[in-house]
């Protein structure tokens, strides 16, 4: 039998003075400066979105699993309802029983709504009701720069109403079948978080005053091959597909003509006139939700002037009149997304 997770808010581990009843390791709260205070763990959240369906959530075969040092064995990962959400999702291990209680795993339920993951069990079945739902997960990890990230992995096992998947679970004793993982979260990565976005991979192509077409890839400058040989109009086009569905740009030539902004794989000037740009400006397209890609770009022009970094949208030129554009550079970085933590 399965029992809806209700929607309940989860609390951070940790916040009373003593492990709830029934954790490995139950006893008074560890001094503040002890190593069991050290590795107090901490909490990262992720809320996702279902649609309607059976999904099975399980630990990637690498995660590690240590004793509990004073309460909660770390890592373990909290699933739930999400509060003040409708359309409660169903949660249930690989025999169709609900999850509460998990001493037999080292792991308390702290007496929160919801199911753990953690320890000896590496799994959880979601149900995610007609008109789809949400699941509310929460990582708690041992405060360890040095510890792995915590991957979660999400597949689809059928339609909402797939009670025969359910039951073919239960004879195998939960065991995932072998399908495509649907999404990977990963928990917690410090290395990531500390590491600087890298820049996205652009392929470019100039057309140059007596050269043609000339492409760049992922070079520090596009064009810049001498005097007179200035750029006429470029075409952006990002190795990334979410990239190029993303950015815009537009240029201003020097007979005084402004592009429309034009999307990624579009020619932005002109072509066989001899007419240089002057300027450009790079940015991207306003989408719900925000900005999620951050454009910096600056210009090196025929009299010896360089402009920017211009940013998102910004205009680029020299500040010499009707100056041609020699060279460009460009660095589009997506923007880190904060994890909401406890």
């Amino acid at each position: 039998m399965k029992t809806p997770a209700r929607s309940q808010r989860p609390k951070s581990a940790g916040t009373s003075g003593a492990p709830a009843s029934g954790a490995p390791g139950e006893g008074a709260a560890p001094s503040a400066g002890s190593p069991a205070a050290a590795a107090s763990p901490d909490c990262v959240a992720r809320l996702v979105p279902l649609d309607p369906g059976f999904y099975a959530f399980s630990l990637a075969a690498e995660t590690n699993w240590r004793e509990p040092i004073a309460g909660l064995a770390v890592p373990a990962i909290h699933i739930c309802a999400p509060p003040d959400i409708g359309g409660a999702i169903e949660i249930s291990d690989g025999f169709g029983r609900a999850t509460r209680g998990m001493a037999e795993t080292g792991i308390a339920e702290l007496g929160l709504a919801g199911s753990w993951l953690g320890g000896r069990r590496r799994m959880l079945f979601v149900r995610s009701p007609e008109g789809g739902g949400a699941a509310l997960v929460t990582a708690y990890l041992a405060r360890d720069p040095d510890a792995a990230p915590l991957d979660l992995e999400i597949r689809r096992l059928g339609a909402s109403d797939d009670r025969a998947a359910e039951a073919a679970l239960g004879l195998s004793g939960g065991a995932v079948p072998e399908l495509p993982v649907l999404m990977t979260l990963r928990m917690g990565d410090r290395a990531q978080a500390h590491r600087p976005p890298q820049p996205a991979s652009l392929d470019i192509v100039a057309h140059i005053r007596g050269r043609g077409d000339v492409r760049f890839v992922d070079s520090p400058w596009v064009g810049r091959l001498g005097s007179g040989l200035w750029i006429e109009a470029f075409t952006i086009l990002p190795r990334s597909p979410a990239v190029a569905a993303a950015i815009e740009y537009k240029g201003l030539t020097a007979s005084g003509a402004e592009t429309p902004w034009l999307a990624c794989g579009s020619p932005c000037g002109t072509t066989g006139r001899g007419i240089p740009l002057i300027g450009f400006a790079i940015r991207q397209k306003a989408v719900p939700g925000g900005a999620r890609f951050d454009c910096e770009y600056g210009g090196a022009f025929e009299s010896g002037a360089t402009a920017g970094p211009a940013r998102n949208g910004a205009p680029c030129r020299s500040a010499r009149d009707n100056d041609p554009l020699l060279g460009l550079q460009v660095r589009i970085v997506a923007r880190p997304v904060p994890a909401a933590s406890g």
